[in-house]
């Protein structure tokens, strides 16, 4: 992510002292909420007040160890610029959100499991609607060292997601936010969250980090019989596939077994894996999965993924074709949608979506003049948007 310094104190009301102690994470989160917000179509300041949750999935602050290391410099303001709590806490002082706010750590599923959590508080009625957000930010080369390690980061620097030649993950940043409101309200749909669940490995004889494929399996049966749908009717799973030896083998598995118990194979179960061509945001990769699924619903193509030339044959589904890995843009009609997440120590999230309509014919062209407004900060801002609008003067979606 680039430009981490820069920051608009005056838009968001925080005194140049704070904004400077503030974690880079704290202040983007602040504008990829608006962000979610807008493209949601809602006005900000017609939620102030009201019964908006913050879910972010986060694991670390690495500007508050910098900003602390000499107690004669300490600042005033780090406990509230780097505590992760306030990474959520702050968007709902910020944005006057009244619902319940919180950072959720369970590794690489962190924020995925945030979506859990502010699903089921909107289905217990604690919040109205909620966003859920992620973020991960490298600057300490230690903390990339404990993953080298560990072995699970590649020496080719990529993820090799579901390839042979596997060999570990590449560590990357992302800052992402998404707005979710019950679909009756919602004004721009892009799916819709039929169930999300989570579960543990619990012990394992191998380690704390060596996840757990059978568990993996029983999430998806679970959420899948909850929710009355048959697996092999899903047409598409957005995998975690970070690329590690023992990873990738564990979930292929997992899924082959959910998913292909029935399946024709001239009908495979389409698989992607968004790490290959950004590599793993750890706590951040659920929202960013998420996104690349809402925008292939959108675009109605599914990308291809990178570094996929030979399947692992530790995944006999890929060696005998009841799973394919996308290689090429593909075609995402709509339908059931999987998205599949876990963390290095054991913590499963599975999301069941199905996409949205847009395939909805444009009515006829209005006899009368349509009127766009719009109001930015600056010109070329008004300009940018407005041309979009032209653009799209026939899109009744857009």
């Amino acid at each position: 992510i680039k430009d981490l310094k820069k920051f608009d104190t005056n838009f968001f009301s925080i005194p140049h002292k704070q904004a400077n102690c503030m974690d880079p994470q704290g202040r983007l989160l602040l504008e990829v909420t608006w962000e979610a917000l807008i493209d949601a179509g809602v006005n900000p300041a017609e939620l102030r007040g009201s019964n908006v949750g913050v879910f972010v999935g986060t694991s670390h602050s690495e500007t508050h160890d910098v900003l602390t290391s000499d107690p004669d410099t300490v600042p005033a303001y780090a406990l509230t610029g780097c505590a992760r709590s306030v990474f959520a806490n702050r968007i709902s002082f910020v944005y006057d959100f009244r619902g319940p706010s919180f950072a959720v750590d369970t590794a690489c599923s962190s924020s995925m499991l945030a979506l859990q959590l502010a699903v089921d508080a909107i289905r217990n009625g604690q919040c109205d609607s909620a966003i859920v957000a992620g973020s991960q930010i490298n600057l300490a080369p230690t903390n990339s060292l404990q993953f080298l390690r560990l072995t699970m980061l590649s020496p080719q620097g990529k993820c090799q997601s579901f390839d042979e030649s596997g060999d570990g993950y590449c560590r990357a940043e992302a800052v992402a936010a998404i707005f979710i409101q019950k679909k009756d309200v919602a004004k721009r749909l892009y799916s819709t969250i039929l169930h999300i669940k989570s579960n543990t490995d619990g012990y394992k004889e191998l380690g704390l980090t060596y996840p757990a494929g059978e568990r993996q399996a029983a999430l998806l049966e679970e959420i899948y019989t909850e929710a009355g749908i048959d697996p092999n009717q899903v047409y598409y799973v957005e995998a975690h596939g970070t690329g590690t030896k023992v990873g990738d083998p564990q979930e292929g598995n997992a899924i082959a077994k959910v998913f292909c118990s029935n399946r024709s194979l001239d009908s495979p179960l389409l698989l992607g894996m968004v790490k290959s061509n950004m590599g793993h945001s750890e706590p951040a990769s659920g929202v960013c999965a998420l996104a690349k699924v809402m925008l292939a619903i959108e675009r109605q193509t599914i990308p291809p993924n990178l570094h996929f030339k030979t399947p692992n044959q530790n995944i006999p589904g890929l060696v005998d074709g009841r799973l394919k890995v996308i290689t090429e843009p593909t075609p995402l009609p709509g339908g059931l949608i999987g998205v599949n997440s876990f963390g290095f120590g054991g913590s499963n999230t599975h999301v069941a979506l199905r996409a949205a309509d847009h395939q909805t014919p444009v009515p006829e062209k209005s006899a009368f003049t349509r009127i766009v407004t719009y109001s930015g900060r600056t010109a070329e801002a008004v300009d940018h948007v407005l041309d979009k609008a032209e653009q799209h003067k026939d899109n009744a979606h857009f």
